[in-house]
C-alpha cells in the first residue's frame, strides 16, 4: 500500500511541476498577454492613502441554497439584512431604523392559467423592506408586472410554452436577486450620506436586455415595488451609492490583479481619463484585428449591466487587495461605457470623471476599517455575511420538516408529489423507500 502512495505522489509532483510550467509560459501565448497588455493599460496601481470615515451599510441575503423549483413554481426562504458601520461602531442597521435585526422572507412564484403569480411573505410584521401592511400590494403589483411582460409567451398557444417555462425560472431568480438591491435603495433612503455595499457582483438586469422594450418592464421597476421608491429617484439619487464587493473571482484575474497591485502592497486599481484614453487606443488598435475580441476585454472590466432606448448602466470592476494576496473585486455603477465601441471606441469623459471619483473616494471609505484578520475584507462585511446566513442545519431539521408536515397535513397523506421535495435526500432513492404502492 504503501508502495501505492509513493507512486502516487511522484506522479503528483510531475503534475505540479507541469503546470507550473505551463503556468510561466502562459504570457507567451497571445491571448492571455493581450489581457495583461489591456490590464495594465486600464487600470492605475493606487496605495491606501488613508480615507475619511463615511457611514456604510454592508447588506447580505441567505437562502436555503436549494431550489424547491419546477417547470410550475418557484420557492425559497430567504434572510435580507445589514450592518451599518460608522468609525469602529458597528451595528444592525434594523436596529437603527427600528426592524428586525434579519428580515425574513418565503417568496413563492408559479405558473398560473392567467399567467404568473408572486406572492412574498414576510416573517416579522414590522419589516423595512415589506413589511406585513404592504405585503399583499407588493405581491399584485409583481404578479401583474410579470404576467403583463410575460403575455406573448402564455397567449401564444403550445410553441411558446417552453419559452415562457424558460423565462419564468429566470426571472423567478432575477426576483430573488434584487432583493439586496431593494434593501439598499431602503437603506439610502433612510439613512442621509451613507453609502451601501452588496456581497458579490453587481447583477447584470436579467442579461443586460432590453428588458423594458422587450416584455414591458426591468430590473429598477422591480425594485421600486419592493423598496417602495419610485424608479425615477432610484436612478437619479440611489443607484450611484450602491457598490460591490466579490470575495471570489477567476484565477486568472487573481494573478493579473496581484501583478497589477504588486508595488502598492495594499490598495486598488484607480483609473483616470488619461488610463481610460489610454485603454480605448489600445482597443482601437487590436479592434482592427477582432472587434468581437475587444469586446469580450471590455466586459471584463466594464461589462453592461442594463440596456434601454432611455439610458445604459454599466458596472466598473476593479481589483483590490489589502495585503497584496488576497484580492477581490470591487464594483460600481457606470452612467454609460466608459469606452463607447459603436463609437469607434470614444472615451465618455463625463462618465470616466464621475466614475473616477467616486470610486477612489469608496474604496477609500470602504476599506478605511479592516477587520483584525490580515487580508480579509472589511469591518462590517463579514458580520453580515454571519448574521443573514440559513444553516444547512436549520433548513435540515426545521424548515423542510415543518413544510413536510404542513403538506401532510393539507393532503391528507405521506405521499403527496409535492412532499419529495422535502424529504431527506436518501428517501428519495428510488427502490429504498418501503411500503410505498
Amino acid at each position: 500500500m504503501s508502495g501505492r502512495r509513493d507512486e502516487l505522489s511522484d506522479k503528483l509532483k510531475a503534475v505540479v511541476r507541469l503546470m507550473l510550467e505551463d503556468y510561466r509560459n502562459l504570457g507567451k501565448v497571445e491571448v492571455f498577454r493581450v489581457r495583461d497588455d489591456f490590464f495594465r493599460s486600464f487600470y492605475v496601481p493606487t496605495p491606501f492613502r488613508g480615507g475619511v470615515d463615511q457611514t456604510v451599510v454592508f447588506v447580505d441575503s441567505g437562502h436555503t441554497g436549494k431550489s424547491y423549483s419546477t417547470d410550475s413554481f418557484h420557492l425559497v426562504l430567504m434572510n435580507v439584512g445589514g450592518v451599518l458601520r460608522n468609525g469602529e461602531k458597528v451595528e444592525y442597521f434594523g436596529h437603527r431604523a427600528g426592524g428586525p435585526e434579519v428580515e425574513g422572507y418565503i417568496l413563492y412564484a408559479s405558473i398560473i392559467p392567467d399567467g404568473f403569480k408572486v406572492t412574498i411573505h414576510p416573517l416579522d410584521d414590522n419589516s423595512l423592506l415589506v413589511d406585513a401592511s404592504r405585503a399583499e400590494a407588493v405581491s399584485k403589483s409583481l404578479t401583474s408586472l410579470l404576467t403583463r411582460g410575460y403575455g406573448r409567451f402564455l397567449g401564444g398557444g403550445l410553441d411558446f410554452w417552453e419559452v415562457g417555462v424558460k423565462y419564468f425560472r429566470r426571472v423567478a431568480n432575477y426576483l430573488i436577486s434584487l432583493v439586496e438591491l431593494s434593501y439598499c435603495v431602503k437603506v439610502l433612503s433612510t439613512i442621509k450620506d451613507s453609502i451601501c455595499v452588496l456581497d458579490g457582483t453587481l447583477i447584470r438586469w436579467f442579461g443586460a436586455v432590453k428588458l423594458r422594450a422587450w416584455l414591458g418592464f426591468d430590473g429598477l421597476d422591480i425594485a421600486s415595488i419592493l423598496s417602495g421608491v419610485s424608479r425615477e429617484e432610484i436612478l437619479s439619487r440611489y443607484l450611484w451609492r450602491i457598490y460591490g464587493i466579490a470575495k471570489t473571482t477567476k484565477f486568472t484575474v487573481i494573478a493579473r490583479s496581484r501583478a497589477l497591485l504588486s508595488t502598492v502592497g495594499g490598495g486598488y486599481g484607480s483609473i483616470s481619463l488619461e488610463s481610460v484614453e489610454r485603454a480605448a487606443k489600445f482597443l482601437r488598435d487590436l479592434g482592427a484585428r477582432s472587434k468581437s475580441f475587444t469586446e469580450h476585454l471590455l466586459n471584463i472590466v466594464n461589462p453592461p449591466v442594463f440596456h434601454s432606448d432611455d439610458y445604459t448602466i454599466h458596472a466598473l470592476r476593479t481589483p483590490v487587495t489589502v495585503d497584496g494576496v488576497n484580492v477581490f473585486m470591487f464594483g460600481l455603477y457606470t452612467r454609460g461605457p466608459l469606452i463607447d465601441i459603436r463609437q469607434a471606441y470614444a472615451v465618455n469623459e463625463g462618465a470616466v470623471e464621475d466614475s473616477s471619483g467616486r470610486l477612489s473616494t469608496a474604496v477609500e471609505s470602504i476599506f478605511a476599517r479592516l477587520t483584525r484578520a490580515p487580508g480579509y475584507p472589511p469591518l462590517g462585511f463579514l458580520e453580515v455575511d454571519a448574521l443573514v446566513r440559513l444553516k444547512k442545519e436549520y433548513i435540515t431539521n426545521k424548515f423542510e420538516p415543518r413544510m413536510l408536515v404542513s403538506i401532510i397535513e393539507q393532503t391528507g397523506g405521506k405521499y403527496h408529489p409535492l412532499a419529495e421535495f422535502f424529504r431527506p435526500g436518501f428517501e428519495k432513492r428510488l427502490g429504498y423507500v418501503r411500503g410505498r404502492t
